[in-house]
């Protein structure tokens, strides 16, 4: 099999190439930078972004399936999020319809609740880009929710958090509960994916089907780090302003942000459990790694490479 790839540079789209390059597809990815992507056998990497039609059309043409990775989490402006997560998904989406190749995307169960964000309308806006230019069956949308694992850098300051003793969480009432996903278990979902029916938008979900509350996660990832954390139920008015003051601070400096504008709003949201339209019921596809697993791998990348 041969796949297309965009977003390889990222978090999940490299584990996603691991994932077929171990599974003995040829991949074909794009790339701003190819230098970001190790040179292997079965590997082509191909320079441009979404808005280069002579890229895309170079990646596509031989491919059997198309996965859609590139997009943005932090921007400074809102229309960032349009150009990069909605107008680059209609662009991949175009090029595959015209070429005739099934087209996997990578949404966010935050498409769910587009009035949280910017990143989260755009995510809920890319699946109905989508879904207009392929039209049909040749298409398919994955809900993925949070997810963790060995290179991921926005999850450690939370696992330092715990370490040192503290597991914050958001109070809200009832207590807010989410999926939490392994890298390598979102990447095996985004390859299955092609095997489920086109035409839909599809849930992923972890190894809880009720999903997990805050304090749970909290009491997991302590377990695993030989730490008793103190939970911390966090008010939202605190929480709100200190993020206003950090990107306000950042904007001043220059500096690209850590905290995107309505993340308070996804933060303190009660409900990130996938639920609908399981991919799990639509495919063969099970979430393969515990938590606390998942976590204990996290852990051992992190302090390998000097982090934790």
């Amino acid at each position: 099999m041969r796949a297309a790839v965009t977003g390889g540079t990222g978090f999940v789209g490299a584990a996603l190439i691991d994932a077929l390059l171990t599974e003995g597809w040829e991949v074909a990815a794009l790339a701003r930078d190819p230098k970001k992507i190790s040179a292997r056998p079965r590997l082509n990497v191909v320079e441009g972004d979404l808005e280069s039609a002579g890229a895309l059309f170079k990646i596509v043409q031989d491919a059997d399936v198309f996965f859609h990775l590139a997009g943005v989490t932090h921007a400074r402006h809102e229309r960032d999020y349009i150009t990069v997560n909605v107008e680059g998904a209609a662009y991949a989406a175009e090029a595959c319809f015209a070429a005739g190749v099934k087209f996997i995307h990578a949404s966010s169960l935050s498409a769910r609740a587009p009035e949280t964000s910017f990143y989260a309308r755009s995510k809920f806006e890319s699946e109905q880009a989508v879904r207009a230019a392929c039209g049909g069956t040749g298409w398919t949308a994955l809900r993925l929710p949070a997810i963790y694992g060995p290179r991921d850098r926005a999850t450690l300051p939370y696992f330092k958090l715990v370490k040192a003793g503290f597991a914050p969480e958001p109070k809200t009432d009832p207590p807010a509960r989410a999926s939490l996903l392994y890298v390598e278990d979102a990447a095996a979902a985004l390859a299955a994916a092609q095997t489920a029916p086109g035409g839909a938008v599809y849930d992923v979900g972890d190894d809880a089907p009720e999903g997990r509350a805050w304090s749970e996660i909290g009491a997991i990832l302590g377990a695993a780090l030989g730490a008793e954390p103190r939970r911390i139920r966090a008010p939202r008015a605190p929480i709100a302003l200190y993020c206003s003051l950090l990107r306000t601070l950042e904007r001043v400096l220059g500096r690209n942000p850590t905290m995107r504008q309505g993340q308070v709003a996804e933060f303190f949201h009660p409900d990130w459990v996938a639920r609908d339209n399981l991919l799990t019921a639509a495919s063969d596809w099970r979430p393969a790694t515990p938590l606390q697993e998942g976590f204990a791998k996290t852990i051992r990348w992190y302090q390998e490479s000097g982090l934790l």
